[in-house]
Formats: C-alpha cells, sequence, structure tokens
C-alpha cells in the first residue's frame, strides 16, 4: 500500500523455498489466532468475574476495550518504527510472552484494577505482531505472489476470533466440571481464573515455534516522493469531504462491531440459559465459517463488479453490507430463542465481516502512492480508538442506565443497531461521489501510478 517498491541495496538473488516461506505464514497465523484467544476469552466469561470481584457492566466493557486498546493502538506506531529496524522474530517472540504471561495474570487479579493493568499488557504486547508479521510475510514472496499468504494471515481476524471462541469454550466447559486449578504459593484458583492461566501459558508455544522460522532477508524499501510532515494533513483537507464520510462512517460502523464482539456471547448467557462452553462452541462456529465466507466473499465481489467497470465497488459493497447486517443484527437479538438468532446470526455474519478488507482498500486507492501507508495507518488508528473505547462501554450503559437491566443485552444490542447501523451505512454511501473525485484529481496529477490498488 505504500506505492511501488525498488530492491533494497545489497539484497539479491533468490526468495526463500515455498516450505520456508509457507511455514512463516503458518507460525504467524497460528500466533494471530493465539491472539484472538487471549483478547476475547473475557466475552465468555463476563458473569463469574462480575460475580467474583463484585463489578459492573460498565467495568466489564471498560476492561474489553478501554484497558485493551489503550496500549494496543497507542503501541502501534512506535513499534512499526521498531520493526523496521531490529529482528522482527525477536520482536514477535517477545510481544507474544509478554501478551501471554498478562493474559495468565488475568487469572491472578483479584480486584478491578490489577485485572485492568492486565489488560493493559494483553494490548501492548499483540501490537507487537501484525507489523512484524506483515513484513516478515512480505519478504517471503515475490511482489506478485504476496496476496494470498497476506490474505491467509489476515483472514485469521475472523476465522481466528470464531476458533477463540470455540477453542476458549471447550476449555471453559472442561475447568467448570473441577472445583479450579490450584497453583503452589497461589493457592486454589477459580474456573475463570484457572481459565485466564492455562489459555495464557498455552499461548507460549508459538515462541517455541518461532525457533524454527528463519527471517527473511529485508528485500525491498519503498520508494518514496518525500511530501513533508504536511503532505497527508494536505491530502485530508483537500478531500475533506470524502475523508469525513468515509471515516466516519466506519468509526461508527466499528462501534457496532466492537459492541457486538464483546457482548454477543454474555447475551446467549443470559437471555437463554447457554454455558460459557455452549455459546463458545455453537456462536464461534458461525464466526468463523460464515464470517470468514464474509471477509473473503466481498473482497472477491468488489474485485469481479470492479473489472465489469462498476465505479466505487468497494465502497458500495461496503455500505450496502452495513445496511443488510442492519435488520439481521436487530432480529437476531430480539429472537425468541437461542438457536433461532443464532440461525439468523449465520447470514448476518457474512454481511457482518464484509467490510474487513476492502473499506481501508478504497480509502488508499484514492492516495497519492507515497502516502498511502500513512493513510492506511490513520485509518485504523482512528478506527481502534474510536471502535475499541466507545463501543464495548456503549452497549454496558444502555443495559445499565437506559434499559435499567443487565439481562436486556438482546434489546441493547439492537438499540445500538439501530442508531448505528444506518447511519454507518449511509455515510460510506455517500462518500462514492467525494471519492469519484478524489480518485479523478489523482489519475489528473499522475497518470500512471503503478501503486494504484484495484477495488
Amino acid at each position: 500500500m505504500a506505492g511501488a517498491t525498488a530492491p533494497s541495496a545489497g539484497v539479491t538473488g533468490g526468495w526463500p523455498s515455498p516450505a520456508r516461506s509457507w511455514l512463516t505464514v503458518a507460525v504467524l497465523t497460528l500466533g494471530y489466532t493465539v491472539s484472538f484467544v487471549d483478547r476475547t476469552i473475557l466475552s465468555l466469561l463476563i458473569d463469574p468475574i462480575k460475580a467474583d470481584l463484585g463489578l459492573s457492566d460498565t467495568q466489564i466493557a471498560l476492561l474489553q476495550g478501554l484497558a485493551f486498546g489503550l496500549f494496543y493502538i497507542a503501541m502501534g506506531m512506535p513499534l512499526g518504527w521498531l520493526v523496521d529496524r531490529v529482528s522482527r522474530k525477536k520482536v514477535i517472540a517477545g510481544g507474544v510472552t509478554f501478551w501471554c504471561l498478562a493474559t495468565a495474570a488475568c487469572g491472578l487479579s483479584s480486584n478491578f484494577w490489577q485485572i485492568f493493568v492486565a489488560r493493559m499488557g494483553v494490548g501492548a504486547g499483540e501490537a507487537t505482531l501484525s507489523p512484524a508479521a506483515i513484513s516478515m510475510i512480505g519478504d517471503s514472496f515475490p511482489p506478485e505472489k504476496r496476496a494470498f499468504p497476506i490474505s491467509v494471515y489476515s483472514m485469521a481476524s475472523s476465522i481466528g476470533a470464531g476458533l477463540a471462541l470455540m477453542l476458549g469454550g471447550a476449555a471453559i466447559q472442561a475447568i467448570s466440571k473441577t472445583q479450579g486449578l490450584k497453583l503452589p504459593i497461589v493457592g486454589l484458583l477459580a474456573p475463570w481464573q484457572a481459565t485466564f492461566v492455562i489459555v495464557g501459558l498455552g499461548g507460549l508455544i508459538v515462541v517455541v515455534l518461532l525457533a524454527f522460522v528463519t527471517e527473511p532477508a529485508r528485500r525491498e524499501a519503498a520508494v518514496r516522493q518525500e511530501t513533508g510532515g504536511s503532505g497527508l494533513i494536505a491530502h485530508i483537507r483537500r478531500h475533506r469531504g470524502f475523508h469525513v464520510l468515509h471515516l466516519g462512517g466506519m468509526a461508527c460502523y466499528c462501534v457496532l462491531i466492537y459492541g457486538v464482539l464483546s457482548w454477543m456471547p454474555a447475551y446467549f448467557i443470559r437471555a437463554f440459559g447457554w454455558t460459557a462452553g455452549e455459546v463458545g462452541l455453537r456462536y464461534g462456529f458461525v464466526v468463523m465459517v460464515f464470517g470468514g465466507f464474509g471477509l473473503a466473499g466481498a473482497g472477491w465481489l468488489a474485485s469481479r463488479l470492479a473489472m465489469r467497470g462498476v465505479q466505487a465497488a468497494s465502497l458500495k459493497v461496503t455500505g450496502l453490507s452495513i445496511l443488510l447486517v442492519t435488520p439481521l443484527l436487530i432480529a437476531a437479538c430480539l429472537a425468541p430463542d437461542g438457536w433461532t438468532a443464532l440461525y439468523i446470526l449465520a447470514p448476518g455474519m457474512v454481511a457482518f465481516t464484509a467490510s474487513g478488507g476492502i473499506a481501508v482498500a478504497a480509502l488508499c486507492e484514492a492516495a497519492p502512492g507515497d502516502l498511502r501507508g500513512r493513510t492506511a495507518a490513520l485509518y485504523y488508528f482512528v478506527l481502534g480508538l474510536v471502535g475499541l473505547t466507545i463501543g464495548p462501554v456503549s452497549v454496558a450503559l444502555i443495559t445499565e442506565h437506559v434499559l435499567g437491566d443487565p439481562a436486556a443485552l438482546g434489546p441493547a444490542i439492537a438499540l445500538a443497531t439501530v442508531i448505528l447501523g444506518p447511519i454507518a451505512g449511509t455515510m460510506v454511501l455517500l462518500s462514492i461521489r467525494p471519492f469519484g473525485r478524489a480518485v479523478s484529481a489523482l489519475a489528473a496529477a499522475n497518470p500512471v501510478d503503478p501503486g494504484a490498488i484495484p477495488t
């Protein structure tokens, strides 16, 4: 996305063997999956944590969103700088170790602030992974072969989330049959505490597997047109109509996304009496299969439409998918029983994840080649900041202060969807016209742009 590239000085010759390259992808994808297990396991343990620590839904929401997102967002840019200068494998190994131990520390917490600090550690550690992983995968494959391995890694964001719920649910189900876990010095841990410790320490297997990964040489460096520190700001000002509508719409949608992901497991537990293990296996399967299909299918559909001459295909698919998922989410959250809700969520997850990769592609297509990397970084920063800090707590505030009933998670999520879904979808669709003007201006200024990203 940073535009055209050229070989780095002193790096020539063949690429790593396919076996070595795909081993790198496999270990990094496993690491990404483990990261989703550790960040989402809390959503399956909400009620026992509330009961043992005396927390409110709002405090739980802060643990899911603000505590994790604070360092996950803040550390992104500095760690990206570090990844470009030191061993990427060592950065990942250090990050995995740190977030796995922080996950285990969540299980040793005895009050809100202890688990809050531990969740901050999970976020800080996980912030190391993606910048280093994308860099390593990029240096493991020739340019014309990178798209597929990067897509395999990226799909772990959806498939990994579902698998995290399934594996986490199975672990909770197994541990709940015991009295907990007894550790030397620490003593007896409650089942929810034991789950954090086992899941956290289990993730350290990634550090062991990294020993079999050979870090590839840094083969390419971006060719940049130096525009000065005001380049991105000037670009956004020139096309502020597009950026306000696109970023605003996707930020609203991310509030809904994080609200749903944080509270949907608890909805099945509180409304229908499902156990955490049952929710993890059933809902996790839907997220993994249908969410993964939506992520891949939306990219395929947008590409097909673009090849047939449809303008702003990515924005159209993104906006329409948001409007489509709105009634499906509302229906699922007001369903009379758990299985009906799950059946409605299956097609809903296809639309729910559709914008995962194509929304940022449209944003980068409208940016000059030397600004695409920073444009993408700004996109993820804004969406993470708004989504993680507001999304989980918004649902909690509705249950506690609007509906006055912690059991009313379904209506709370439905109400948030009624407000945010139409606004987000409409804003994205309204950004199509200013997007066309931005692309036309870019084409006029630079008729041949080898870094353009088709949408």
